[in-house]
């Protein structure tokens, strides 16, 4: 009876082994998940830390490039402000020199010349009778006049250049190559008489011809050839040093 007694014992005890080795082993095995669960954890903690100073860095980059942006837009803004302020002046010195200008032709205007404002620019403009003989590029005396009016005009006013052009009717003229070509040396002959009488400085003055090419009026009728045939003069602010002024009002 002890003997039985004593086996049931053993055998209870073995079985008893056996199920705590496997309790063992079972929690061995989430152990090692839970490790390896901690570790992958770990590592994403550690990339999602890297990420979050990585954030960091750019969201301080971003406000500094935000600020640079901001003194960028407002100097921008000052400028373009001392810009038009500046324009607004040449405007307004364009368009005195204009009535004066209109004042000082009011003598020609009976005879058809004008004088008008137009983008910032004067345009003083003279039907052909006022300089040249049909057909000629020699201008006359009348006017040498009015361009003594017109000499005056930037004698007066230093920081304006001329530009003078010549237009022509579409009736082709004999003993000269074509229109243009008449249209351009008579822009010539008024750009010598300006500076070969009146001592305007050449650097002012540019001469062009636009032949046939820059009409006012239809050419199908008389009186409006007679309005084609012109000489124009422009009056043209100096520009040159304006972005600079924008940076120095």
């Amino acid at each position: 009876m002890k003997q039985h007694f004593l086996f049931l014992t053993i055998i209870s005890i073995i079985f008893s082994s056996c199920g705590a080795s496997k309790k063992l082993k079972s929690a061995n095995t989430v152990i090692e998940s839970l490790n390896g669960q901690v570790a992958t954890l770990g590592t994403k903690l550690t990339e999602y830390e890297k990420q979050a100073n990585q954030l960091k860095a750019e969201n301080i980059q971003y406000g500094k490039d935000a600020e640079d942006c901001r003194k960028l837009k407002a100097a921008v803004v000052e400028r373009m402000e001392n810009l038009n302020g500046a324009l607004a002046e040449k405007g307004t010195s364009m368009k005195q020199i204009m009535e004066k200008a209109e004042k000082a032709l009011q003598v020609f205007k009976d005879q058809g010349a004008t004088v008008t404002y137009e983008k910032g620019l004067v345009h003083l403009n003279f039907e052909n009778n006022f300089f040249f003989k049909p057909g000629s590029s020699s201008v006359g005396s009348n006017g040498r006049l009015a361009l003594n009016t017109v000499a005056q005009v930037m004698r007066d006013n230093p920081g304006i250049t001329t530009i003078i052009v010549g237009n022509t009717d579409t009736i082709p003229v004999r003993g000269v190559a074509d229109n243009w070509s008449l249209s351009t040396e008579r822009a010539n002959s008024v750009v010598r008489v300006l500076q070969d009488i009146y001592y305007i400085n050449p650097i002012r003055l540019t001469a062009a011809g636009r032949g046939k090419y820059n009409p006012v009026a239809v050419n199908d009728t008389p009186e409006g050839r007679e309005k084609n045939r012109r000489i124009e003069i422009i009056l043209n602010p100096d520009l040159s040093r304006l972005w600079e002024l924008s940076e120095t009002k």
